[in-house]
């Protein structure tokens, strides 16, 4: 399995590939009032508005840093109802990608429904790195603020 890299403050990340659109440069959000704090605003990628999470602040409660390494990650986001959507992720920096085997991970120990995005840990050169699960980042409400989706599956009017 392969896995991008990346940082929130000190601490290392990993988000598998399969989940993954594109990696792009931070850039301007247009903010969407009513929303989480974690909701760093919305973007038009080619024709399609993506809401976008500051990592930082969902995970640390401390926005993620504004440096030149600072990107959006873009994610296929399977909704609760099965919909596929495009969300971005603001992460401080997209350092690496490597290979990893499942028996490579294991479980992180601590899990509550407010990081049931997070998942099983690896070592990667004796640094701990840990999964973000993108399914799991979103309750069903969030989901209806940003993709006005309803949980029969049609979109709220």
């Amino acid at each position: 399995m392969l896995f991008i890299l990346f940082r929130l403050g000190k601490e290392q990340y990993a988000l598998e590939t399969v989940h993954v659109i594109e990696v792009i440069p931070r850039l301007p959000l247009r903010p969407q009032p009513g929303t989480p704090s974690y909701v760093a605003g919305l973007f038009n990628f080619h024709g399609t508005v993506v809401p976008v999470l500051d990592l930082g602040t969902l995970n640390r409660g401390v926005p993620c840093a504004e440096r030149l390494s600072t990107r959006i990650i873009l994610v296929n986001y399977t909704l609760k109802n099965g919909a596929k959507k495009v969300l971005g992720l603001i992460a401080e920096a997209v350092t690496d990608a490597v290979e990893k085997e499942p028996s490579d991970f294991s479980a992180a120990g601590v899990v509550t429904g407010q990081t049931s995005y997070l998942g099983t840990i690896a070592l990667d050169e004796g640094v701990m790195v840990q999964c973000v699960l993108p399914e799991h980042l979103l309750s069903a409400e969030v989901e209806q603020l940003l993709f006005g989706e309803n949980p029969s599956g049609g979109s709220a009017k």
